[in-house]
């Protein structure tokens, strides 16, 4: 099927931006590693359901413009760049949907803007305010003598050669191994050799476990196309959202919890090997407390994103449900 794209200048870059149906308008924000693609199985069920669905290629990534400056890609910048596609539109106002990346930058489009957000759903990365430490420091007196992904993003260069030198396998042992799946079959083989933690030397890749086929929901047709977007923009872009987390420190140390006002719907996979569950559960805990009315979707069976054509399903169906109910 052709799919209707618009390159929209906005915030002084272009953004390859998806834009179909009609009605109040979606956003939907893709996370790492990946592309307006990882939403290709919602644009119709929210055409259906009489939404405009916009999903944009996040700056760096694909079609989309890519700054040289690795501070071209903090948050203020890429919530900017949504807001701007907004008024391209002109649309007033729009409901927002995130997934690994795009969450923070969901929860950030409704604070940095709550006027032009109705609502926010966050997939997999629920909303952490600040700690009074650096994000990047923090991390370095957590992961003082053991590998952490995070802080080996932050070399400029080496991990951009590691992950381009076969992008294609690159990128399926991260989507294999970041479900619940993929995760189980890696905890069982660490327990099984006896695994240490990686070293702070290793590289990413590392230890990942090489998959025999591809999950039910990755086809070789679906990695094949993430492949070549990766392959035009290659990997500084994206991990550049990575390198500007001290920069969103310093920029919205500020923000917290007192400041969600928004309807608020969590998403969260037990199982998800990046974002631990207990982060999702405070702060729904905390905003609960406040009175505040949180849905919250937990599935004892997923990772970093939902696998099982059921689970998928039931969420679709919440996700339309939460919009209907706080459409006004």
């Amino acid at each position: 099927m052709k799919r209707n794209f618009e390159l929209i200048p906005t915030n002084g870059i272009k953004i390859n931006t998806l834009i179909e149906g009609d009605g109040k308008p979606v956003i939907f924000v893709h996370g790492w590693p990946e592309s307006w693609y990882s939403w290709r199985h919602q644009i119709n069920p929210f055409k259906k359901a009489g939404y405009k669905v916009i999903i944009p290629d996040i700056r760096g990534y694909g079609r989309s413009e890519k700054p040289k400056n690795v501070n071209s890609y903090s948050l203020k910048e890429i919530t900017n760049d949504l807001i701007g596609i907004l008024d391209h539109l002109k649309e007033e106002e729009a409901h927002i949907i995130g997934h690994d990346w795009g969450a923070p930058i969901s929860w950030y489009t409704s604070l940095l803007f709550p006027k032009r957000i109705l609502s926010v759903s966050g997939l997999s990365v629920p909303f952490t305010p600040f700690n009074d430490i650096p994000p990047i420091k923090l991390l370095e007196q957590i992961y003082k003598n053991t590998f952490f992904y995070i802080l080996y993003f932050q070399k400029i260069g080496f991990p951009e050669k590691e992950l381009e030198k076969d992008i294609e396998k690159s990128l399926r042992l991260i989507y294999c191994n970041s479900d619940a799946f993929g995760m189980k079959k890696m905890v069982d083989l660490a327990l099984k050799n006896n695994l240490n933690e990686k070293d702070k030397k290793s590289l990413f890749l590392e230890g990942m476990n090489e998959p025999k086929d591809l999950p039910s929901w990755l086809s070789n047709k679906d990695l094949k196309y993430f492949t070549k977007e990766f392959e035009k923009s290659g990997m500084f872009g994206p991990l550049n959202r990575y390198r500007c987390m001290d920069l969103d420190w310093k920029d919205l140390f500020k923000m917290s919890f007192d400041k969600i006002k928004k309807p608020l719907f969590v998403v969260q996979g037990a199982n998800d090997p990046r974002v631990n569950i207990d982060e999702s559960d405070q702060i729904v805990e905390a905003l609960r407390t406040k009175g505040i009315d949180v849905p919250y979707m937990v599935k004892y069976d997923e990772g970093h994103g939902f696998a099982k054509e059921v689970n998928r399903i039931e969420l679709y169906k919440a996700m339309i449900g939460f919009f209907a109910k706080n459409l006004k």
